[in-house]
């Protein structure tokens, strides 16, 4: 009962977010969304899907990286762009679900490479973050 009852809790959270993020692009003038998304730089009309996806990019990447010894506030400084693209690519997923149960069991690696999106990038961020420095 109680994890039905935190499941409904976290899928109307996900809905009240969506919501209110597909608000506040809806009010902002056409000209404030280009320069919002030439900020962050990912296309104008990537903004919405962006803010209408799933919790992957804002939390299960994160925890994924963590969980693989990656520092995702170091990435995403360090790394910029590729943690943006990241981002974008893990919003598109559909396996976000799966990535959740993985996570919440600790099975980070189990089946990463069969859906994660992201599998490469991570493995070759691993690679580079964990590479002696270059003289």
């Amino acid at each position: 009962m109680t994890s039905m009852v935190a499941r409904l809790r976290d899928t109307w959270q996900r809905l009240r977010d969506k919501h209110a993020a597909l608000a506040e692009l809806a009010a902002c003038p056409p000209g404030e969304l280009h320069r919002v998304a030439r900020e962050v730089g990912i296309p104008d009309g990537d903004l919405k899907s962006l803010a209408s996806t799933h919790p992957g990019p804002r939390d299960l990447m994160p925890q994924r990286l963590e969980q693989l010894g990656l520092d995702p506030a170091f990435l995403m400084v360090e790394h910029t762009a590729t943690y943006r693209d990241m981002q974008r690519v893990c919003g598109t997923c559909a396996e976000w679900r799966r990535c959740a149960r993985d996570l919440a069991k600790g099975d980070v690696e189990i089946g990463m490479s069969s859906y994660c999106l992201n599998a490469a990038t991570i493995d070759a961020l691993t690679v580079d973050c964990f590479q002696p420095p270059r003289r």
